[in-house]
């Protein structure tokens, strides 16, 4: 390939990247936006009628993040994007998709309240370094909202799938052990991602870099 293929190559993955994180910042921006409207209106019964669809997709479209890590597009860690997504498609299709009776419990929406507001401080962040920015207050809430926002996501993570176990074993047993194990997952699994990411803050803040604001 000649050096002229390679850049063109190169700009068109970028803007491909580009646009995959401001599509996605875009869809998570709407979802935590109407969840705010809906705690202000005092109607959170309806969250999963007015951002299921959206939830949906965006987490749907997440499965193009592991993709990235085996092309090389993104330097990160595979095991790590593989289990994120997993789990989050689980409570998405699998959990609150096919037990109704559980949308309107306040753990879904402390779930989408926290992953909104993750997912756009994150999307925001890798969308303004591909155009070559890196606001030192950004990068700061990437490596630190998390210790708020990691345990209260996961928290309602199981909370919802311990709530659908009893909808769960009515279609059969299969299917509720399997989700019991999940659930017993959720202890060990925390903790694992719970620390990788204390690693990846120290790591990256822990020296005094980006201290510019």
């Amino acid at each position: 390939m000649s050096s002229k293929n390679k850049v063109e190559t190169t700009r068109g993955l970028n803007g491909y990247l580009i646009f995959y994180n401001a599509a996605s910042w875009a869809g998570w921006s709407y979802i935590l936006l109407s969840i705010l409207e809906l705690i202000v209106n005092d109607d959170l019964a309806k969250a999963y009628d007015k951002i299921g669809w959206t939830l949906k997709l965006v987490q749907t479209g997440a499965i193009l993040e592991i993709f990235h890590v085996l092309l090389g597009l993104v330097r990160s860690s595979l095991p790590t994007t593989i289990i994120q997504v997993a789990s989050r498609l689980t409570l998405v299709w699998i959990i609150v998709n096919n037990f109704p009776e559980i949308r309107s419990h306040w753990a879904f929406t402390s779930m989408t309240m926290a992953w909104s507001i993750t997912e756009c401080i994150r999307y925001a962040f890798y969308g303004l370094n591909l155009v070559g920015s890196q606001p030192g207050w950004l990068l700061w809430c990437r490596y630190t909202f998390f210790f708020i926002l990691y345990p209260v996501g996961a928290g309602s993570e199981a909370v919802l799938v311990f709530e659908s176990l009893p909808y769960a074993i009515k279609i059969s047993t299969s299917f509720y052990w399997a989700l019991v194990t999940i659930l017993l997952i959720y202890v060990p699994g925390f903790y694992t991602m719970y620390t990788h990411m204390i690693g990846q803050r120290r790591k990256i803040l822990g020296k005094g870099k980006a201290k510019k604001f």
